[in-house]
């Protein structure tokens, strides 16, 4: 009689917990599922620049707008190459490419710039290549978006100018050795399409900004076509941070 009801007790027992552990669970998937909504909304794009006559929902709007109806400026996002503070006030965006020589010298001045003000300007990476993906323009946007999947793009970026009169794939792989990247990994995305994507997003953006040479910055939502010199950059940036 006494086991019976000994039975019977760890019976309820064992009934109980198995609801709190089926419960528990049950919370715990809620919450991982949480938690991984918020985790991708990190990824998207934080700002757009639209047009001001632009609207969203005007419904006598007939046809899908492309990006040239909207865009007023550069979109900014994850997907592209920053340095600088993420809670810089001031952001320049510029569109470059490894081979373009005036590129080459205005990167120099963006250094310094950012260098010099440290935590209140943010440089963004736009690439503009040339439209053959055979050149060696375009192949040197996808070698620096291929160190970019591995966290190196920057210092990538600054072996591709220095060795820009020589750009093929085998400078690509040296640097990538010098910078110790995994080379296994490095040439299967070199020989994938899976960077193309990023490097047309950003042509496509340039040609709805109507931007037609390089090198061409934002700073803000100040428009800058060509080289410009680092005093005249300095008062730019002077005057956004007063905003």
């Amino acid at each position: 009689m006494h086991k019976s009801k000994l039975f019977y007790k760890l019976f309820i027992i064992g009934s109980l917990l198995m609801v709190l552990l089926i419960i528990f669970v049950f919370i715990f998937a809620i919450m991982s599922q949480y938690r991984g909504e918020t985790k991708k909304t990190i990824f998207l794009p934080d700002k757009y620049f639209f047009k001001q006559d632009y609207q969203v929902d005007d419904p006598f709007i007939t046809r899908n707008p492309g990006l040239r109806d909207m865009l007023a400026g550069p979109i900014i996002s994850a997907a592209d190459p920053a340095t600088g503070d993420a809670r810089a006030s001031v952001v320049i965006v510029e569109y470059s490419d490894f081979v373009c020589k005036h590129c080459f010298e205005q990167e120099q001045l963006l250094k310094k710039i950012v260098s010099d003000y440290k935590y209140k300007v943010r440089l963004i990476w736009k690439d503009y290549p040339e439209l053959d993906q055979d050149s060696a323009s375009y192949q040197a946007a996808i070698a620096g978006r291929c160190a970019q999947e591995q966290a190196q793009f920057w210092p990538y970026h600054d072996f591709l100018y220095e060795y820009k009169d020589r750009l093929n794939r085998g400078t690509f792989l040296e640097i990538a050795n010098l910078l110790e990247l995994n080379i296994d990994n490095f040439k299967n995305c070199l020989e994938s399409d899976k960077v193309k994507d990023l490097i047309n997003d950003n042509v496509a953006e340039a040609n709805a900004l109507d931007i037609t040479g390089i090198p061409f910055i934002y700073v803000n939502d100040q428009e800058i076509m060509g080289q410009i010199d680092y005093e005249d950059l300095k008062k730019i940036v002077e005057i956004e941070l007063g905003k």
